[in-house]
């Protein structure tokens, strides 16, 4: 081997012998280093939960059944509803209502939100507007009172279910009425709520303390009275139409006053012209 030859194997070698300890190994490390940063980039995105806007909760409004068992029970149920509402017509707080879903709170065991449907119910200290359902976990308040007719078909729902889930919900006062008189004899029951039981209202006739009126059944019929001046309740229509009775009774009064007035004006001109013609 040339000697020049010799020299430049002997130098080359050891040159490419050491090269790749400079050169390939800090790639391996950038390598590492870029895998690492792409490990944690994928946890951190991995860490991050998507997060919805919660769907409002669905709750039905109707379930399709008619409002009432018979055109009887229609009958009561409107003309009762329509009295209370006129009877507390001018009293913001106070919200009259009737075969709507009342809905209870919610319960994590039972699944789906229960509910019930009054035939009549009223609550005290809660504002008076329109309301497709009532929820008590909006409300945050039971019906003060609630009034059920009752029927055959209903009674053990009436006297047992809705009962206790009444008593439970805290509703003050219950009252079942038989409007066809084919489960109690008397027709009418009243409950009250004391230390969380119901017990039966004995007084004659039935008084609610809530409502500050009695419940008397009059022929058949469920009438609401107050006992301050023993008048029933009258219906909106039957509340227009004696307004409007009197209104047209102090129309007349007015007229008659001032007619007679007027007529007394025309006798004091008529005996001043006598008395000044006389002298």
């Amino acid at each position: 081997m040339p000697a020049t030859f010799s020299m430049l194997f002997f130098t080359v070698i050891p040159v490419l012998t050491f090269l790749p300890a400079f050169t390939i190994l800090p790639v391996q490390r950038h390598k590492v280093e870029f895998n690492q940063v792409i490990s944690m980039a994928t946890t951190s995105v991995s860490k991050i939960k998507t997060t919805r806007p919660a769907k409002p909760e669905y709750l039905p409004e109707s379930d399709g059944k008619p409002m009432a068992e018979t055109d009887t029970h229609r009958k009561q149920m409107i003309a009762l509803l329509d009295s209370l509402e006129e009877y507390f017509r001018a009293d913001p707080d106070v919200y009259v209502t009737g075969n709507i879903f009342l809905y209870l709170p919610r319960d994590e065991d039972a699944g789906e939100r229960q509910s019930v449907s009054p035939d009549i119910f009223v609550v005290r200290s809660i504002k008076k507007k329109e309301r497709r359902i009532y929820d008590m976990e909006v409300e945050k308040k039971a019906p003060d009172v609630v009034i059920e007719l009752t029927s055959r078909s209903t009674r053990f729902e009436d006297l047992g279910n809705k009962r206790a889930i009444y008593a439970e919900l805290g509703v003050r006062e219950y009252f079942i009425f038989d409007p066809l008189k084919e489960i109690f004899p008397e027709q009418l029951r009243g409950f009250r709520l004391q230390e969380g039981a119901y017990l039966p209202i004995d007084a004659q006739p039935l008084r609610s303390e809530v409502l500050g009126l009695d419940l008397v059944v009059e022929e058949g019929v469920l009438r609401l009275y107050d006992p301050e001046n023993g008048e029933r309740l009258r219906t909106h229509a039957e509340a227009e139409a004696a307004r409007r009775v009197a209104e047209t009774r102090a129309a007349r009064e007015t007229e008659a006053r001032r007619q007679a007035e007027a007529e007394l004006a025309r006798l004091r001109e008529e005996l001043a012209r006598l008395r000044n013609k006389s002298k």
